[in-house]
């Protein structure tokens, strides 16, 4: 005898309309579903790879982004530039220089306090953090 699962039908059908919300499928039918839904969600995953291209232009959405923001091709294309240029300078940072960073700018923290945090002198902190913002600044000149 097969195993019967509970499943909310808005789950696999979107467009479903009534009053059944749930109902009861054999194990089978579900991972039949299942294996349907995503192969279809990898489908499209696939779809939106192919119209998106490796300088970050996505079919329609950058036009979308220009009209909104009122920004020229221009601005957007070297926005796009400098946020490609800083996520290098980020990854030629070491793990502990990129944590750093992320506590003084994002968190807010002092040198003392990440220096507490991790064990270490707060002048280690300072040089540590000043040397990686250096680094960056080298890859924008």
């Amino acid at each position: 005898m097969s195993e019967w699962i509970r499943i909310r039908v808005k789950d696999f059908y979107k467009d479903a309309v009534g009053e059944l919300e749930y109902t009861y499928v054999t194990r089978e039918v579900y991972e039949a579903l299942a294996d349907t839904f995503r192969k279809e969600a990898h489908a499209q995953e696939m779809r939106d790879i192919r119209h998106t291209t490796k300088d970050g232009y996505t079919e329609g959405e950058t036009e979308d982004l220009v009209e909104l923001t009122g920004e020229s091709v221009e601005d957007t294309v070297i926005r796009q530039m400098e946020i490609e240029t800083l996520q290098k300078a980020m990854q030629s940072l070491t793990p502990v220089q990129r944590e750093r960073l992320h506590f003084y700018f994002f968190e807010g923290m002092t040198y003392r306090q990440i220096a507490a945090k991790e064990g270490v002198g707060e002048k280690n902190i300072r040089e540590s953090i000043n040397g990686a913002v250096k680094k960056i600044k080298k890859f924008f000149d």
